[in-house]
């Protein structure tokens, strides 16, 4: 079943919802997210209404508090906000038709949802960098969009991918509930995959992902795929040191 993505109807409903957190400020919003898909404190609805929204209440209404999340994120501090809020209540739409597309002849890649999954927190929390989190789960959604049939693991990776962006829309339409899993736990529900800090020798950490038996079998190889690896090791001898929970590269 499909129908037209309606802001008004879902957040009607949300408004009835007990709160036990909230925020003004939408960096910390999303940071209060992330620490409860990461499992930090007790599970509760995180109201978005008490942000503080630099829009009239008629355009709140009319495009709905999740888009303006999206345009305040992707605007980046910009001025002429307002341009952000057309093609960030398009996008709501264009997921949510998507989501109830029934497609059994595309197989869902969760390896984009992944990367984006594990690279929140490090551009939310330690970055400030909500914009670049944001763009990395709309390349998830481009690369692999989520259709009716995906499995409940592969739902549950998505859902929590776009709720702290958007959490109206995925706690009603996708979980209807609050978070069910923490984010280590979605990581070990796709063990067929491993979920890697890695970093160069004097660099920082940065996650990535890859199939785990082929990323096993030779782990050179396949950092070598990722291009900032791949153009750092060019040429050199390299060897791999494990240290802090992730993988170093090392010049000999």
């Amino acid at each position: 079943m499909t129908f037209r993505y309606n802001p008004q109807s879902i957040e009607k409903q949300v408004r009835k919802w007990p709160v036990l957190f909230s925020e003004t400020d939408i960096l910390q919003d999303l940071i209060l997210r992330l620490n409860q898909l990461s499992g930090k404190f007790e599970k509760g609805w995180i109201t978005p209404f008490s942000i503080n929204m630099p829009f009239e209440k008629n355009l709140i209404y009319e495009y709905g508090i999740d888009a303006c999340r999206l345009a305040i994120i992707n605007s980046n501090n910009q001025n002429s906000l307002e341009n952000f809020l057309e093609p960030s209540y398009k996008w709501i739409a264009k997921f949510h038709e998507t989501y109830f597309k029934n497609r059994t002849d595309i197989v869902f890649n969760p390896l984009p949802w992944l990367e984006a999954l594990v690279q929140l927190e490090d551009h939310i929390i330690t970055r400030k960098a909500a914009r670049l989190a944001l763009a990395l789960v709309m390349k998830a959604f481009k690369n692999a969009p989520p259709f009716s049939n995906i499995t409940s693991r592969e739902k549950h990776l998505v859902y929590s991918c776009i709720y702290p962006f958007i959490p109206v829309y995925s706690t009603t339409i996708i979980n209807e509930s609050s978070p069910q899993y923490s984010l280590n736990e979605i990581k070990e529900n796709f063990n067929e995959f491993i979920c890697i800090k890695v970093s160069l020798e004097k660099g920082g950490w940065h996650w990535q992902v890859f199939s785990r038996k082929i990323f096993e079998a030779n782990p050179i190889l396949e950092l070598s795929k990722i291009k900032w690896i791949n153009k750092a090791i060019k040429g050199k001898n390299t060897i791999i040191k494990e240290e802090e929970g992730g993988i170093r590269i090392c010049f000999s």
